[in-house]
Parts: C-alpha cells; sequence; structure tokens
C-alpha cells in the first residue's frame, strides 16, 4: 500500500494526499476499512464516515455512527 497523507479540510471533507503528491478531497460521508480488531469493528470490515474534526492527540477524529474513533484505526482507499 502507498503511504498517504490526510489532511483536515473541514468537518465535511478531508484531503487524501498520496507518495506522489497526488490529491483528493474526500466529502463525507466516505468508507474505511478497519484495520484493528475492537470490541465495535472487525478487522477488513468497511465501515461510514459521517464527520471529521481536529484532535490534540490523534490528528483526526472520525465520527462513525454516534461514535468517535481516532483516524489512524482505519485505512482509506483512494484512487486517484
Amino acid at each position: 500500500m502507498d503511504s498517504q497523507e490526510i489532511n483536515y479540510v473541514d468537518c465535511k471533507s478531508i484531503l487524501v494526499i498520496n507518495a506522489t503528491g497526488k490529491m483528493r478531497q474526500l466529502f463525507v460521508p466516505f468508507r474505511v476499512q478497519v484495520i484493528l480488531d475492537s470490541s465495535t469493528f472487525k478487522k477488513g470490515s468497511w465501515v461510514i464516515v459521517d464527520e471529521v474534526q481536529t484532535h490534540k492527540k490523534f490528528k483526526l477524529i472520525y465520527r462513525i455512527g454516534m461514535n468517535w474513533w481516532q483516524y489512524d484505526l482505519f485505512r482509506i482507499a483512494v484512487v486517484f
């Protein structure tokens, strides 16, 4: 998987930049894949992000359903 940089734009979108510098803005709702098992999500499953916020500790957090999750628990599949 190519490395990606993910940046906050506003509560409704993020900017994904791939290793070659190509950019794509994603607007909510967008799909992300779970990369670690938890009591709520199974690794490999896909969930929908409804809102995005900045966070001091985690950089970004995603609202999925009624809960907030740190962004690095998920993978974004983007076609550039």
